[in-house]
């Protein structure tokens, strides 16, 4: 019987703890977490029945009319309780908002982890300390006060040595800045270029496993052939060579099957100190570090999924097929199989070849002039795709193209593209025409459409320079060859304070690194001269007149029920106007959301207003020096007093709710 008590009173407590709850959450109108609304309530509850308990003890009803006014007391001290709960409830939302903290499940899940992510936290962070680099890490920073060539240098130099030694995920983040002359200065660049991932390839057990895996059935029933040595091993997948069963030669990228984990946890922390950084440093503030560590991870967890490139591959193969003379026999993309693929699995018909920068005996055996047509078709599919489809290959470096003895490129590894919109091609055509024709001025508009200018731009000062690369760089009297023409100019965006967006960042990345390819390919090949050559007819055909007027007549057809109506509409106009019976109607918060939002505060102005006048007829209620006795030692005045209490504080708490929401 004292079994089925207890289990009786704890069903009965569960179900009053969520009928309260469920009362309080109505009350602050306000998604507060089941969790608190039932502990607060059930907490504040017993303590305060436990106190009614004590009080009952001291009072001794001996009428009908007492016990009455017992009740009545009873009533109005549960009700304060509530109000009580609800303050808690209040407090618990402003300091701890539902949602910050983890649900009890999560916490559990989570302590493991923490406790590694806090591991890997402090061996990062001491990395960074050992190699020089913790005056960056302190409070107030500025960056680095001593601006000498040697103090760069060194610096540079250290942060390589940090991210090889941080393990592989820091050393693709400063493979990306390596590549990002807009963002670091190009010492820093020039030091993370040689930052290399070594990463032994997987057990075979493993691979086999995973391969299995992602196929849904042995690998045996899919190919014929499968080498356990892998032809390249990177940081998150390697590569095998297989055949499958018809004989085709293919292959096969596998995702490592604790790369996603290991990079997500150093991407959080990644994370957690680009936060810190820029809460504390003034360098990573100017830097925009979490800015730049968010885009990072975005790329990343895409290179985590093969889907991403086997849909990019896909995307760019169709876009150029639609352009005249996009189908280049020089330039091939892989063949992909998306019936065998899915995320953690990519497999491709194998195009003979090897990477353009082991491929110096390949290019010797093949006619110089032969090697400058390669060239060309590499840049005019380059140009084609950055000015007409809209969608290229955003890491064009000797590594992703493969070159073969009939004198013919592949393109690897497509989980880089970037994409650009009409509006960026439009902006990045006019630039370029702009830079042939030596014109600053319509170059320098240009910009303003394809980057973002910062809130005071220099523009006479930028034009001039602008005007001073492009005459130096055009002609070939850079330094460096007219190919570095892009570099500069990223350098004189980032000391414009230009930002440059992610489709027009990628652009400029692109051609910047297809300099390189092209001058293994053909030493000596002017990049700027080709590309003005052979993107001319092109970035014509994108902004010259017909493509305008196609754009305008696209635009008109959109327009053509409007423009229909005009006349009529105009004509209706006039004749009102002459007739006098012309009239403007403006009505005032037409839009529903500018009814809700003033119906909303006219409610909480008039609840605010109850609420005043509750509490101020509460305190008279109470202060009130006779009145009718309930019982000895209560008087109604009093209970009356503390009920309206109660009901103002009641519309006081949605008033202090309604005012924390509207600043959230």
């Amino acid at each position: 019987m004292s079994w089925l008590t207890g289990t009786l009173l704890l069903v009965v407590t569960l179900a009053s703890g969520l009928l309260l709850a469920a009362a309080a959450r109505r009350a602050l109108d306000a998604p507060v977490g089941w969790a608190r609304s039932v502990v607060t309530t059930l907490v504040v509850f017993g303590i305060g029945t436990a106190l009614l308990d004590a009080g009952t003890d001291v009072l001794a009803v001996e009428s009908a009319g007492e016990a009455l006014g017992f009740l009545l007391l009873v009533v109005v001290a549960w009700a304060w309780m509530f109000a009580v709960a609800l303050g808690l409830l209040l407090v618990l939302e402003v300091l701890l908002p539902t949602g910050r903290l983890p649900s009890p499940l999560a916490t559990l899940r989570g302590l493991r982890e923490g406790r590694q992510e806090s591991q890997r936290y402090a061996q990062v962070v001491s990395i960074l300390v050992r190699r020089g680099l913790g005056g960056f890490l302190r409070r107030g920073a500025a960056g680095d006060t001593d601006r000498t060539a040697g103090a760069l240098e060194a610096h540079a130099r250290s942060l390589r040595l940090a991210l090889a030694d941080a393990g592989v995920t820091f050393v693709k983040l400063g493979q990306m800045l390596s590549s990002r002359r807009d963002l670091v200065p190009d010492v820093v660049a020039d030091e993370l270029v040689h930052l290399q991932s070594r990463v032994p390839p997987e057990s075979w057990a493993t691979v086999r496993t995973a391969v299995d895996a992602a196929l849904g059935r042995p690998l045996t029933e899919v190919f014929a052939r499968f080498d356990e040595e892998p032809l390249a091993s990177a940081s998150v997948g390697q590569v095998h060579a297989a055949q499958l069963l018809d004989g085709r030669e293919v292959v096969v990228k596998v995702l490592r099957p604790r790369a996603r984990a290991q990079v997500e946890v150093d991407l959080r922390i990644l994370g957690r100190l680009a936060r810190r950084l820029e809460r504390d440093t003034q360098w990573a503030r100017s830097f925009g570090v979490e800015r730049i560590v968010s885009g990072f991870a975005a790329s990343l967890r895409e290179e985590l999924d093969y889907t991403v490139e086997l849909e990019n591959t896909l995307n760019l193969d169709a876009a150029l097929a639609a352009v005249p003379g996009g189908d280049d026999p020089r330039v091939r993309l892989p063949t992909l199989h998306p019936e065998l693929s899915g995320p953690t699995l990519l497999v491709m018909d194998r195009m003979a070849g090897v990477p353009l920068g082991e491929g110096a005996d390949v290019l010797a055996a093949i006619d110089p002039a032969e090697r400058t047509r390669m060239a060309e078709s590499l840049l005019g599919s380059a140009m084609r795709q950055l000015v007409v489809t809209g969608v290229f290959h955003a890491d064009l470096h000797p590594g992703n193209i493969l070159v073969r003895p009939d004198a013919t490129l592949g393109l690897l590894d497509l989980g880089a593209v970037g994409r650009m919109d009409e509006s960026e091609r439009t902006a990045l055509g006019a630039f370029l025409l702009a830079v042939q024709g030596d014109d600053s001025i319509a170059a320098l508009d240009a910009l303003r459409e394809l980057l973002v200018p910062p809130d005071h731009l220099d523009a006479r000062d930028v034009e001039r320079r602008l005007g001073a690369i492009i005459v130096r760089y055009r002609h070939g009297t850079g330094a460096g060859g007219s190919g570095e023409l892009f570099g500069a100019m990223i350098g004189l965006f980032a000391d414009a304070g230009m930002t440059v967006p992610a489709g027009p960042a990628s652009a400029l990345r692109t051609m910047a690194s297809l300099e390189g390819a092209l001058a293994l390919i053909a030493p000596g090949y002017d990049l700027v001269a080709a590309a003005q050559e052979i993107g001319a007819p092109l970035l014509r055909s994108s902004v010259g007149p017909r493509a305008v007027r196609d754009r305008v007549t696209r635009q008109l057809a959109g327009m053509a029920p409007t423009l229909q109506r005009l006349p009529r509409r105009l004509t209706q106009v006039v004749e009102d106007l002459q007739d006098g019976r012309l009239t403007v109607t403006v009505r005032s918060f037409a839009h529903p959301e500018d009814r809700a939002f003033v119906t909303s505060l006219v409610q909480q102005l008039v609840t605010a207003l109850i609420a005043a006048a509750s509490l101020v007829g509460a305190v008279l209620m109470i202060v009130s020096p006779t009145g009718p006795m309930l019982m000895p030692g209560i008087d109604l005045y009093w209970v009356l007093g503390a009920g309206l209490a109660f009901i103002g504080t009641l519309l006081s708490v949605r008033v202090l709710v309604f005012a924390l929401r509207s600043r959230r």
